[in-house]
Formats: structure tokens, C-alpha cells, sequence
């Protein structure tokens, strides 16, 4: 067998190593990893890098041990002084052991009401929704994100309206974003199908940023410090 040169080496390297996908696996598999020990996490909304609303997730333990999850978003979008788009959500989950048990949320949608009551017995999610088709068996994630094994996923639950969303996920690459002014190395999704959007994860396991387009208008989510949004006795209720 003729040698190799060394230089022919170096070239073939570089040929396998950018056509090798990073792997949804420097995500960690810790269904709990995205969640922090101070038990909340705040999201900036923003369009143009001029923010619109935000989001926050706040994580409690029930008596018997279970994971509570309350997330609530608040989105406005104004051209001067005339309202253009709202969108108010509250959404609360029940997790143990990596399992969503249940979801009950109620989201205004820009003057649509939309709601969902949904929890798992024998196998399945059963109940209501306002698009809901008792089509959703075990196991499925919730588009509340935090969970980073939902990069592992190929349908989900939509925690606005109750219907199932089956999903391709890319992974596009790691990335270096400005989170909370530090710098974080993260990998990029991206998913297509009933779910589109660009997300990143931290190795960690912590959601910190989606990207997705509504509209005609990109809109970015971006973890930032909790000080940054509206205190709780001023958020508004859907």
C-alpha cells in the first residue's frame, strides 16, 4: 500500500472532522441540569434587539417530592403607542424523574383565549385542549424547554394549545453567546416540522437562547438576569 503523505493527512483530517456533526450528546442528558438551585430563571424578549416582553420559569417541589414548573411570558408589541400584538401565557407542569405527569396552562393569543389540561394515566396524556386530539402517548416533552433532553426528541407537546408537534432536529454547532455579560459556550439546534425555531443549550443542560420567526418578524429569547424584568406583582394574567 503506498504512504501517505502527511500532507494529504492533514487534508483528509479536516475533510471527515467538518463533515462529523456535533452530537446532541455535549448536551447533557440531566433532565434536571437547566435547572438552577436558586429555582428561577428570567428571558428577555426581543425583536431587533429592542425587547418586547419576557419570560420566566420558577421551579418549586410538591409535598411528595414532585418537580413544579410555573412558566409565565408576556410579549407587546407596540408601534409607538398603538398595540400591535400581545400575547400573555401562564403555564404550570408536574415532572418526577424526567416524566411530565401534567400541563394546565391558559394563554391570551392577540384576542384568542387557548387552553390546556392534560395529565398522564396509563400510558397517555388525556383531558383538554384547545387544539388537543388525544393523540399524545408517552413518553413527550413540553415545549416549556428547560428539560434539555428535548433536543433528543422528535415530537412534542404544545403547552399553548394541547397538540401534538412532530419535529426534525438539526444540530447546527457550538456557539459562543453573551449570557448575563459572561460569555457561554452553548450548541445550536435546529428544529423543523410543526416546531421551528433555533435553540441553545449549554453543556450544562441550561436553555439559553431560542430564535424563531412570527409574522415575518424574528423574535429572539435569551436568558438574562432576573433583575432585568418586571417584578411578580406586576406581571399580567392571560
Amino acid at each position: 500500500m503506498p504512504a501517505i503523505s502527511s500532507r494529504v493527512r492533514s487534508v483528509l483530517f479536516l475533510f471527515l472532522f467538518f463533515l462529523t456533526p456535533v452530537s446532541a450528546d455535549t448536551v447533557s442528558r440531566d433532565w434536571l441540569g437547566g435547572v438552577p438551585d436558586e429555582g428561577f430563571l428570567a428571558y428577555e424578549i426581543s425583536r431587533k434587539g429592542k425587547p418586547l416582553g419576557f419570560q420566566a420559569l420558577t421551579f418549586s417541589r410538591s409535598e411528595s417530592g414532585e418537580l413544579i414548573v410555573d412558566v409565565h411570558i408576556e410579549i407587546d408589541f407596540k408601534l409607538g403607542p398603538i398595540p400591535l400584538f400581545r400575547y400573555l401565557h401562564d403555564n404550570r407542569e408536574v415532572w418526577r424523574d424526567g416524566i411530565l405527569l401534567s400541563i394546565k396552562s391558559k394563554t391570551y393569543n392577540n384576542g384568542e383565549d387557548v387552553t390546556v389540561d392534560l395529565k398522564l394515566e396509563d400510558g397517555r396524556y388525556v383531558g383538554s385542549g384547545s387544539r388537543f386530539e388525544d393523540n399524545l402517548a408517552a413518553p413527550l416533552l413540553s415545549t416549556s424547554y428547560f428539560n434539555p433532553n428535548f433536543v433528543r426528541q422528535s415530537a412534542f407537546i404544545s403547552t399553548q394549545d394541547g397538540r401534538l408537534l412532530p419535529t426534525k432536529i438539526e444540530t447546527i454547532g457550538v456557539e459562543t453567546l453573551n449570557i448575563n455579560d459572561a460569555l457561554l459556550q452553548a450548541t445550536r439546534f435546529r428544529l423543523s416540522g410543526k416546531l421551528r425555531i433555533d435553540i441553545w443549550y449549554s453543556d450544562a443542560g441550561r436553555w439559553v437562547k431560542t430564535k424563531f420567526s412570527r409574522g415575518g418578524n424574528t423574535l429572539v429569547v435569551k436568558q438574562t438576569n432576573p433583575a432585568r424584568i418586571p417584578p411578580r406583582k406586576k406581571w399580567r394574567h392571560p
